[in-house]
């Protein structure tokens, strides 16, 4: 899975716990490709955290599909800058 873009929904195939939960199986918003080789980082809205899995335990649900709900998010998220 190399190919997703921004607020596509995505799948977990595989046990990933998160907080105590496990979301094999529950949807995820792909954001961005991680800086750690190999892993992501999604939101889980079912347990409203962010997760950092591996590529391999994921799977597009609609290749090239973003749901109108997970655009809305990606339009209103920023990430953290530090400034001195």
């Amino acid at each position: 899975m190399t190919d997703c873009k921004q607020g596509e929904a995505v799948l977990f195939t595989e046990d990933y716990n998160l907080f105590d939960t496990n979301v094999n199986g529950c949807e995820a918003m792909f954001y961005k490709y991680s800086t750690i080789e190999g892993k992501c980082l999604v939101y889980v809205p079912e347990v409203d955290e962010w997760a950092e899995p591996e590529l391999s335990i994921l799977k597009q649900k609609k290749s090239g599909h973003i749901p109108k709900k997970y655009a809305i998010l990606c339009k209103n998220i920023r990430e953290l800058k530090i400034t001195a």
